[in-house]
């Protein structure tokens, strides 16, 4: 799972570049930010300080004249958000939202007077366990982020409550996620809106480095159809032979792009009903044929060995690491453009690709990454998630804000417009991207696939493929009854209502 600032853009309503958490000046010397999947790893628990954003005046003229579905909706209480960061409130659909409905005058938190939001913190490693103790408490959120790692095990927990009676899910704002959105119903009810999506990991790699290396630049390859795990391979194996200290690919759980490349999920859902292809001969593939050889051939960093399982984009910066596998935008903005300032990059040295395609597949399947959030159990605030829910799609399909944000971004973070604009086109839901976005719903399993730990039955099956070596065929052989027995207690779960 993408660990703190990874998660920290899953709500940018179409403006994936509005980041959403402050970073400090300099990059750090390793990471700073530990790999959830280390064993005893926990999240800081500090509760950060109130963020102060900037008001950007074109974007509040970008959303002028936009229409959501009931401007009459009366939104008297703030919304209250749970999460491991702030919402920026002056991103495009939080100014829509305020020049619709204005700022509520109510809320639980004085010290939020004139916000949109009530906030409250959790530490990202015990997340679900303070939202399910809040709300058994009374003292529970409106909305919480989704993740792919709580369904549909949260909403059988009694974590969350569906949508279908306050969002317009009929709605053409929802066109191009629809078919997205009908693989999180249960039981007929929709527990999410998704108006976005967005790259879980991209492949991000240095222009110069790739250039010393005398090899085709990924992404003339990607746009020729040619960027797979065989021309990947190719390029991984001369960049270790190039000096001492080389790694081919570093960053948070890149084994996981690898297996939905294939375009099978390790956990599927079919028609409402969880099924298991831990025996499919996908899988099978490119655990054999791709995270293996990672592993032995020494061509994945051993962050497990020499940086306390946390990721090192400061060797990706020194031109140790070929690609850097993180999420679509966030990792510029938190890391690399500090990186770029420093060592005075050229504008167009950071680029990226997707995962590489396996050959074998009948398109280029990435996995996605979802933008939506939860209405939470208890929550009796229904117009203010209702109309939070409706800006975040309205803003999301205006080419105005777009562009707003595009030329935010690149003010605010330096970013080079061309990569941004590859960037969204990746991710566009009208028809035109030219990779798939696939769904793996191992996460979603309960205990068994813990995504704070590498030795959870799910995690193990590719982390320890990845990082240690060890045998898929045996860690499945360990691990599937287990696996099993969670998917049927699931499936019965949703049958019995």
């Amino acid at each position: 799972m993408k660990k703190i600032k990874a998660i920290a853009s899953a709500l940018l309503a179409g403006m994936m570049v509005l980041t959403l958490t402050a970073c400090d000046e300099t990059p750090a010397e390793n990471s700073g930010t530990p790999n959830s999947g280390a064993p005893g790893t926990t999240a800081p628990t500090t509760t950060p300080t109130q963020t102060t954003f900037d008001t950007d005046p074109a974007v509040q003229d970008a959303v002028k004249g936009l229409e959501v579905e009931d401007p009459t909706l009366e939104v008297t209480d703030r919304i209250h958000w749970m999460a491991w960061w702030e919402i920026d409130e002056t991103n495009a659909e939080a100014e829509l939202f305020k020049e619709i409905y204005g700022v509520p005058e109510k809320g639980v938190q004085p010290e939020r007077n004139g916000k949109i939001f009530d906030y409250t913190y959790v530490a990202y490693g015990g997340r679900f366990d303070s939202l399910g103790t809040a709300i058994a408490a009374d003292e529970g959120p409106d909305i919480f982020p989704f993740e792919i790692y709580d369904f549909p095990y949260g909403v059988l927990r009694g974590r969350y409550q569906p949508i279908d009676d306050i969002v317009n899910l009929d709605s053409p704002k929802f066109d191009g996620t629809r078919d997205l959105m009908e693989k999180f119903v249960l039981n007929g009810k929709h527990y999410c809106a998704f108006w976005q999506i967005s790259m879980n990991n991209l492949f991000y790699y240095r222009k110069s480095v790739i250039g010393d290396l005398g090899v085709e630049d990924p992404r003339t390859l990607f746009e020729q159809g040619k960027w797979d795990w065989d021309a990947f391979l190719d390029m991984a194996r001369k960049f270790l032979q190039s000096g001492e200290g080389k790694y081919v690919i570093d960053g948070f759980n890149p084994e996981n792009d690898f297996v939905l490349s294939t375009g099978t999920p390790m956990v599927a859902n079919n028609d409402g009903v969880i099924v298991s292809n831990l025996r499919d001969p996908a899988v099978e593939r490119v655990e054999n044929q791709m995270l293996a050889v990672l592993q032995q051939e020494n061509l994945r960093y051993p962050r497990h060995e020499l940086n306390s399982y946390s990721v090192n984009p400061k060797m990706f910066a020194d031109g140790d690491i070929l690609f850097y596998a993180d999420g679509a935008t966030w990792v510029w903005e938190s890391t690399l453009s500090k990186y770029a300032k420093k060592f005075a990059w050229d504008d167009d040295e950071v680029q990226c690709v997707p995962c590489p395609k396996d050959p074998q597949a009948d398109a280029h399947y990435v996995t996605l990454k979802q933008d939506s959030l939860m209405w939470c159990k208890g929550s009796d605030n229904a117009n203010g998630v209702s109309a939070w829910i409706d800006c975040c799609a309205t803003a999301a399909q205006s080419p105005d804000v777009k562009e707003a944000a595009i030329q935010q971004a690149i003010d605010k973070y330096n970013w080079n417009r061309e990569l941004l604009e590859f960037i969204y086109s990746l991710t566009a839901v009208d028809g035109t991207s030219p990779v798939t976005p696939i769904v793996d719903f191992k996460g979603g399993l309960g205990t068994v696939s813990d995504s704070s730990a590498t030795e959870a039955p799910v995690q193990s099956l590719t982390n320890l493929v990845y990082l240690t070596g060890e045998s898929y065929t045996a860690l499945r052989e360990t691990h599937e009854p287990a696996i099993l027995a969670a998917i049927d207690d699931i499936n019965k779960a949703v049958s019995n209502g």
